[in-house]
């Protein structure tokens, strides 16, 4: 028994070292990031298989933009103003509309990305067996994974300041949600700490 309870215990450890964040991030290196305060998150592109998933990857970058100190303009207020004045979807930004966009909700950046990889749950066997290998019992893992490209694009010049990439695992899609959003915002309060 003390056997199966090791051998779960190392599983379950092997699944969350699995998941390990494997960020990347471009930035401009001469960008003051500290000047940002106020940021606007015009949505990310959801992946095809799950049509929602962008707007939840999107809430969580809200949540972990605020606590980082970052006011976050509301989604609904964007979409408004996007509609009202003709612009671009989110994955199609140009340099003009990030410019008007910027302006007309008063934000110091511009926050899209696109959920790259998105599975709810990926169900792994684990069979364990006795000391001679005879199978004595099995039980099932449940593993979520998610992959978010991103990019931070300053308002005045329209051009793109940082860009990353993360992807995270976690027992649920929530935890892989939490480690990509959290990771790739702390990316970017760090740059505006140096």
């Amino acid at each position: 028994m003390k056997m199966k309870r090791l051998t779960v215990l190392i599983l379950t450890a092997a699944v969350f070292l699995a998941g390990c964040s494997s960020q990347r991030v471009a930035v401009r290196k001469d960008y003051d990031f500290s000047k940002i305060k106020r940021v606007a998150i015009i949505g990310f592109s959801s992946h095809m298989d799950f049509k929602n998933s962008g707007d939840v990857v999107a809430d969580e970058f809200v949540l972990q933009l605020m606590r980082k100190g970052y006011k976050v303009v509301e989604r609904s207020k964007i979409n408004a103003i996007l509609s009202e004045q003709q612009l671009a979807q989110a994955n199609k930004l140009d340099e003009a509309t990030i410019k008007k966009v910027g302006k007309i909700l008063g934000v110091d950046a511009i926050f899209t990305g696109s959920v790259i990889k998105y599975i709810e749950d990926k169900n792994v066997t684990v069979y364990y067996n006795d000391k001679d290998g005879n199978p004595t019992s099995q039980s099932r893992l449940q593993q979520a994974e998610i992959s978010v490209s991103a990019r931070l694009f300053d308002v005045e010049t329209g051009e793109v300041i940082w860009s990353g990439s993360d992807r995270d695992s976690g027992l649920e899609v929530s935890d892989a949600i939490y480690g990509v959003a959290n990771s790739l915002v702390g990316s970017i309060k760090n740059e505006a700490a140096r």
